[in-house]
């Protein structure tokens, strides 16, 4: 079992995507600790391997620690198979605390956050600029709990070598793919506009250093988490 992560959008869902194959799945916020969104979780799965016997999805809410017990009993079930699980925020370092306990593989994805914002608006929960900026600085400073940490920027113009760097830390042979069939997207992962990129197939640097030319003004404290991040 593997946990993959970051701060909200910087790239995880493609991350996701891109590992999708051979014997690993990689499933988008399962949340299995939360009833009211682990639909993602075990529902998906029964949906996925139709005639595997899975645990019954709970009805209230879980530990974490719990929770990646239920996630290592559904690895189980869909044995050889790896599964990975990404999430995102604060709830990664949570997991990650416990996939660190147990030895699992961690990797971390971050970004440029000029180019989040850039991107266009915030969804309500992200809290405006500075709640992105508070998730942005609490993930590069939880950099050293991960097994590897990487840029979106590398993902998308360096891709061999990244996913490279996947398959050495899983023990995996994975594949480099830079198109792909639209319906193979796992519709767990098209939540927002901003994912609907990965409807069109094919891998794009289009979005490395839009902010250059966006005309949006960024504060000081953007300008500071985004040089502290090596940008």
């Amino acid at each position: 079992m593997f946990l993959i992560g970051g701060p909200a959008f910087s790239g995880k869902t493609l991350l996701a995507h891109l590992l999708n194959q051979g014997q690993i799945i990689c499933l988008d916020e399962p949340d299995f600790h939360n009833p009211q969104q682990s639909h993602r979780g075990i529902p998906f799965l029964e949906e996925m391997f139709p005639g595997k016997h899975f645990p019954e999805r709970p009805k209230e809410t879980l530990t974490y620690a719990e929770a990646v017990d239920l996630a290592q009993e559904c690895e189980q079930v869909i044995n050889p198979y790896n599964l990975g699980i990404k999430t995102a925020n604060w709830v990664f370092v949570e997991y990650a605390k416990l996939f660190n306990r147990l030895g699992f593989p961690v990797i971390a994805l971050v970004r440029d956050i000029r180019d989040v914002l850039a991107e266009g608006p915030l969804p309500e929960w992200v809290g405006g600029e500075e709640g992105l900026d508070d998730m942005y600085g609490f993930i590069w400073r939880s950099l050293e709990m991960f097994d590897l940490w990487l840029r979106y920027e590398d993902l998308v113009t360096d891709t061999e070598k990244t996913i490279g760097k996947i398959s050495k830390l899983l023990s995996y042979d994975l594949k480099v793919f830079y198109t792909w069939d639209a319906d193979s997207v796992h519709r767990t992962m098209l939540k927002l506009d901003r994912h609907d990129m990965l409807k069109s197939g094919t891998l794009s640097k289009s979005r490395v250093s839009i902010w250059k030319t966006s005309n949006r003004e960024f504060s000081a404290k953007i300008w500071k988490t985004a040089k502290m991040m090596g940008y």
